[in-house]
């Protein structure tokens, strides 16, 4: 990446950019770059910081796709400013979103704050059972790469759902193993991937394991190639359309460390301790409630009605559809009796 390059500029203002940074509850030693974010630090423990901040206050969500009149998702970066920070632009009512609308949301974030962060096209493994098996398939994924004052390149997946890193991965041949939830451990190794035929062009892998004794296996790949809006706005046609996880319904938060599973007994306040840890996650699938808390994953409530969903999304996620949006459902083959 040439660092003398112009850079796109960010779709968000600073009022936007402040008003986020108040939501999505940055540790009190932070409180300066909240009400001042022009001076953010450049450093890989606040850019750790923001993407714990941010995973933990934005769950990865396909409910656009199964509560909308058109059934597809709209990723212009303003249309994602109202949908995750909500109609008072104070994070009340807000909404979670898939791959493409979280990183594009916090690529524009880490604009506005003057990191250098470019987005790129991530191919996706096709799995089994949730288990990454098969060939590497197109571009139905997104990422941010950061370049650091330091000469430090990271990645920075905030919408993997709950596979996907709690820390920001380095990009730096060492293929070093980096602590996410429990014993699991990623990755990033840069090398070939099978269907390749110029072996000279590597490309990078995530990789992870479930326990350090275990083998390592490849969730995606991607090269650090710049992606621009318009190519985005290609993919997610056919994201929306056809895959997006169409047939689930799907949300995942991960928790913070002293947070309650329920999102409505977890206090509206900024916390002391500076490393933020992610601890665990909740998911709803379908019609069940399930929770990771850095072990084995427990179903932990069940419904078998809208209404049932529609309560426990704002229980577990603090997620309230609108009326409208939750009639859309109606007819759908996801639809709950």
């Amino acid at each position: 990446m040439n660092t003398g390059a112009v850079m796109e500029e960010s779709a968000y203002s600073t009022d936007q950019v402040t008003a986020w940074l108040q939501h999505i509850r940055l540790p009190t030693s932070y409180s300066e770059y909240t009400v001042n974010p022009g001076i953010f630090p450049q450093t890989y423990e606040a850019l750790s910081t923001l993407m714990r901040c941010q995973i933990s206050r934005f769950p990865y969500e396909n409910l656009s796709v199964h509560y909308s009149p058109t059934h597809l998702v709209d990723i212009r970066p303003e249309v994602l400013y109202e949908k995750l920070m909500g109609p008072g632009r104070d994070g009340a009512n807000g909404r979670g979103g898939y791959c493409m609308e979280l990183s594009i949301f916090f690529y524009h974030m880490l604009r506005t704050l003057g990191f250098r962060v470019y987005m790129t096209g991530v191919r996706n493994r096709s799995r089994t059972n949730g288990v990454p098996g098969g060939e590497y398939q197109g571009f139905t994924h997104i990422n941010n790469i950061v370049h650091l004052p330091s000469g430090q390149r990271f990645s920075i997946d905030v919408g993997f759902g709950g596979d996907g890193p709690t820390s920001p991965l380095p990009l730096d041949e060492q293929g070093r193993a980096v602590q996410n939830l429990g014993r699991q451990e990623v990755r990033l190794i840069h090398d070939n991937i099978p269907k390749q035929r110029v072996n000279d062009t590597k490309l990078w892998i995530y990789q992870y394991r479930n326990a350090p004794e275990n083998a390592w296996n490849s969730f995606y790949s991607f090269a650090e190639l710049e992606f621009f809006q318009e190519d985005f706005e290609v993919l997610n046609l056919w994201g929306s359309a056809k895959t997006l996880h169409r047939w689930t319904v799907l949300v995942v938060r991960f928790l913070r460390d002293g947070e309650d599973v329920r999102f409505s007994d977890n206090p509206n306040i900024l916390l002391d301790d500076d490393d933020i840890k992610i601890v665990g996650k909740a998911m709803l699938v379908d019609n069940v409630i399930k929770v990771n808390l850095g072990g084995k994953t427990s179903i932990v409530h069940s419904f078998d009605s809208e209404e049932g969903r529609l309560q426990a999304l704002k229980y577990y996620f603090g997620i309230t559809l609108t009326e409208q949006e939750a009639q859309t459902i109606r007819g759908w083959d996801k639809a709950l009796g």
